[in-house]
C-alpha cells in the first residue's frame, strides 16, 4: 500500500512539473492541439502586402504553352495545357500560376508567361507540402496566394519539402525567378 501511495505522489508531482499544454492554434478544439500546425496567428500583421508590389494586368491574347522547348515542361505538358486552357493571367500582370497535386499533401507549382507561353519552374517554390496547416488559413486564401495585379507570391507550408523552410514565405516575382522577401518560420512539433 505504501508503494502505491508513493507512486500516486510521484504522478501528482510529475503532472504539476509538466508545462501546461498550450493551444497551438486559436481554432484548435481542446484535446486536438498540435504545436506543429501553421496557424492564422503566425501570419504577421506587418507582412508584405499585394499592393506594395503592383503589376499591370495583361488583357491580350494568351499564348499556347511552349512545352516543346523545355525538357521539364515536356514531362508535364498535359497538366500545363489543361491548366492554362481558357485561363486568363492570374499573377504578376501577364503570368499564369498553375498547380496540381504531386502526392499526398504535395502541390507542384509552375508559372507560364501568358504572352510568350514560356514555362518557368520557380526554384525554391516548385513544390509545397501542405500538411499541418490550420483550417482558417485555407479558408482565408489557401496555401498559395497571388493576384493578377501584384508580383507578390505567398506560400504557406513546406517549400521543396525542406522542413527548415517550414512556415509562411513571401516572395517577389522578378519576371524570371522568385526573390525571398520574408520568411516566418514555424518549426514542426
Amino acid at each position: 500500500m505504501e508503494a502505491l501511495s508513493r507512486l500516486a505522489t510521484l504522478l501528482v508531482v510529475a503532472a504539476c512539473a509538466a508545462p501546461p499544454l498550450a493551444l497551438a492554434c486559436k481554432s484548435d478544439p481542446p484535446g486536438e492541439e498540435d504545436s506543429g500546425t501553421i496557424c492564422q496567428e503566425h501570419y504577421p500583421v506587418n507582412a508584405p502586402r499585394f499592393e506594395d508590389y503592383p503589376a499591370k494586368p495583361y488583357a491580350g491574347p494568351v499564348a499556347a504553352v511552349r512545352w516543346q522547348a523545355d525538357a521539364q515542361a515536356r514531362m508535364y505538358r498535359t497538366m500545363l495545357k489543361n491548366a492554362t486552357k481558357d485561363q486568363r493571367p492570374n499573377f504578376a500582370g501577364h503570368f499564369i500560376v498553375v498547380h496540381w497535386g504531386c502526392g499526398s499533401g504535395c502541390i507542384m507549382n509552375k508559372i507560364v508567361d501568358a504572352r510568350s507561353g514560356k514555362v518557368f519552374h520557380p526554384a525554391g517554390v516548385e513544390t509545397n507540402e501542405v500538411m499541418n496547416i490550420d483550417g482558417p488559413l485555407f479558408d482565408n486564401g489557401g496555401t498559395l496566394r497571388y493576384r493578377a495585379d501584384s508580383r507578390l507570391f505567398v506560400l504557406i507550408g513546406v517549400p521543396e519539402e525542406d522542413e527548415k523552410r517550414r512556415g509562411i514565405s513571401f516572395f517577389e516575382w522578378t519576371g524570371s525567378r522568385m526573390k525571398l522577401l520574408r520568411h516566418v518560420k514555424v518549426p514542426p512539433a
